[in-house]
């Protein structure tokens, strides 16, 4: 064997351990971007599920109730804070012997309550009133009859 066969069995044994090594480290990337690959599959699955939340988000109405006091005048104001639209909106006062919503049976049922809109109903209290009152809200919307019960203090 001369120097040329020599040198060109050593380059390419050379060759063969780059090689080598060069697979073994290809094979750590793949397995790597492989679970890469799965992380931003699932990822990608949670993003598209918070996409079509807030999309369903978009049509329900969010109702909320509150009493205010303004000096000597109160009001039960019934609020709709979502982005879709409730339909024949109504309240009830639940174990109250005595309704101090004073004009509720004008208002009510409100036949529309668009977003960020609200409706105010006149109340009264004197001195033995209940602190606390259980209201319950009827209303419509895409989904069907809806029903929420809240507390208020006065």
């Amino acid at each position: 064997m001369n120097f040329y066969e020599s040198l060109t069995l050593l380059v390419s044994c050379l060759a063969i351990i780059i090689s080598t090594v060069s697979l073994v480290r290809t094979r750590k990337i793949s397995e790597e971007q492989l679970k890469l690959e799965r992380v931003t599959a699932e990822l990608s699955a949670y993003q598209i599920k918070e996409i079509e939340e807030q999309n369903s988000l978009k049509d329900k109405p969010v109702i909320n109730v509150r009493l205010n006091r303004m000096g000597d005048n109160s009001e039960l104001v019934i609020a709709n804070t979502g982005q879709g639209f409730a339909y024949d909106i109504d309240v009830e006062l639940v174990n109250c012997s005595e309704n101090p919503l004073y004009d509720a049976q004008y208002k009510l049922p409100c036949p529309e309550l668009r977003p960020r809109s609200t409706v105010k109903l006149g109340a009264s209290f004197y001195m033995a009133s209940p602190m606390q009152y259980e209201v319950r809200v009827t209303w419509r919307d895409a989904l069907g009859l809806q029903s929420d019960t809240f507390w208020v203090s006065r």
